[in-house]
């Protein structure tokens, strides 16, 4: 049987590389660890691994609906809940349009749109053994008020 380590990096389809690396180097904090522009390539990295995400811009076409097969979104750790609402208030300052803050038990989330429609995840865990605490708790989706950290009912 087959046993990958990891998720070893991301590739998406961009229409404009360099407004997409400017993007994830913003919001992520992804650092450039090579570019050629003229064949539209952009490997981004946090500066362990050659790269993390890698933008390839031969699309033309808007991101498919949510209708559609593929990509539902690209999630990326931050250490802390205190990490990840300090994110939310500078997504909020760069004007970048947050889609909703999301309690999972496990997990707590903030999603964007990157400038291609591609979902992206920030997220911070809340439990120490999230493999356990999957199998026992289970996904949750509950909004989330990522200022006060008060889980709304309803």
């Amino acid at each position: 049987m087959i046993q990958a380590r990891k998720l070893g990096h991301v590739v998406l389809r961009v229409r404009d590389a360099q407004k997409s690396k400017d993007f994830y180097m913003k919001t992520i904090g992804l650092k450039l660890a090579h570019e050629d522009l003229e064949r539209g390539t952009v490997f981004l990295s946090f500066g362990e691994q050659h790269h993390d995400l890698a933008l390839f811009q031969p699309a033309t076409q808007p991101a498919a609906d949510a209708s559609h097969a593929g990509l539902h979104h690209v999630a990326w750790q931050v250490g802390s809940f205190e990490e990840l609402q300090a994110a939310y208030r500078d997504l909020r300052a760069m004007g970048v349009p947050v889609e909703s803050t999301v309690e999972h038990n496990v997990t707590r989330s903030v999603y964007f749109p990157d400038p291609d429609g591609n979902r992206v995840e920030l997220y911070c865990d809340m439990v120490e053994r999230g493999f356990e605490a999957m199998q026992t708790l289970g996904p949750r989706r509950a909004a989330l008020d990522i200022e006060t950290g008060e889980v709304r009912r309803g």
